[in-house]
């Protein structure tokens, strides 16, 4: 299995807007129980970083975009699909609707936990969860 996160940078932070993130963590979950072990496959880089956008998107969903507008937003996150083909798992603080539609669409489950500051700490509090 493999799960990706989204962060900063090697520093393993967590950033905190799964589509704006600089980069995405993967970790290859190998064994069960005591004995399952992650580790760090390596850092993909995500296209659409921006910075500025950790604490939430420039755009709103307001519900007032036509069709188009909703085709083009949901396009621009197909590219986070690509990079992370080969992943079972997305593990988030936070992502909008059109990631987590774009990822499931692609076979890749988006969840949400609050709370931790590092990759390793937030893949812990998904693994325990999912046990």
């Amino acid at each position: 299995m493999k799960i990706a996160v989204p962060v900063h940078d090697e520093s393993l932070k967590i950033f905190r807007n799964a589509g704006h993130t600089p980069y995405f963590a993967v970790f290859t979950i190998q064994g069960s129980g005591m004995f399952r072990t992650a580790n760090l496959e390596g850092l993909r880089e995500n296209p659409r970083v921006n910075l500025e956008a950790e604490a939430g998107c420039h755009h709103e969903h307001t519900g007032q975009e036509c069709d188009e507008e909703k085709r083009a937003h949901k396009e621009e996150h197909r590219v986070m699909a690509e990079i992370l083909h080969d992943c079972d798992h997305l593990v988030v603080a936070k992502a909008c609707k059109n990631t987590k539609q774009v990822l499931e669409e692609a076979g890749i489950s988006v969840s949400a936990i609050q709370g931790q500051s590092g990759a390793k700490e937030i893949l812990s509090a998904f693994l325990k969860q999912a046990a």
